[in-house]
């Protein structure tokens, strides 16, 4: 839904005009019947890049959208929680594995223009690969580069991002990247100094 989508009030019913704060049309509408503004925010998605070795883990989607193909784990963080604590419940729910948000480094973020939403990636390691699928999930399994399934990505608008994860895996120094992703055009850069991880050789 987008903001001209919006005809009615859904408090109360009534009609919704756009709000004008001075001169200014801001980005959002306003019934004057119960005097409230409503807004439509970008969704946040939050998501962890697990690695065990050289391989990341996958999960394999049980839900529509994209039922049966892959992805990193992830999914809307949930009114309460901080974003670590968002993907560390993700994580959890889809593939089994258990890590506190303490151990989760900050990794991407981005934006996606064109679907309204927002999200914030984080990286931890784990020693052993032993993961099972949750009720939101058909299958999962740590893949490495050569081995995961990239004809079957649920976003494969997004694999550059999965591509340097694999980056940085081989690499064994990790940056914080930002994206920005519109329709018509998609920006991936480093936004601080690598770090090096224990994966380095």
């Amino acid at each position: 839904m987008t903001l001209s989508d919006m005809n009615f009030c859904p408090e109360c019913g009534g009609p919704l005009m756009r709000r004008a704060v001075g001169t200014e049309l801001r980005n959002h509408w306003y019934c004057w019947r119960c005097l409230r503004p409503q807004y439509l925010s970008p969704r946040i998605i939050v998501t962890a890049f697990v690695a065990s070795g050289d391989r990341l883990l996958w999960a394999q989607r049980g839900l529509e959208p994209q039922r049966g193909k892959w992805g990193i784990p992830g999914g809307f963080l949930e009114l309460g929680e901080t974003l670590a604590e968002g993907a560390a419940r993700e994580l959890y729910e889809e593939t089994g594995i258990a890590v506190s948000p303490d151990q989760l480094k900050l990794y991407m973020t981005g934006s996606i223009t064109f679907i309204n939403q927002v999200y914030m990636g984080f990286r931890a390691t784990v020693d052993v690969d032993v993961c099972a699928p949750g009720v939101e999930s058909m299958d999962c399994g740590f893949f490495s580069r050569d081995e995961c399934p990239w004809d079957e990505v649920a976003y494969p608008q997004v694999n550059d991002s999965i591509r340097q994860a694999y980056d940085d895996l081989d690499s064994g120094s990790f940056d914080v990247w930002q994206a920005e992703m519109t329709e018509s055009y998609y920006v991936l850069r480093s936004v601080s100094h690598s770090e090096v991880g224990p994966s380095s050789r």
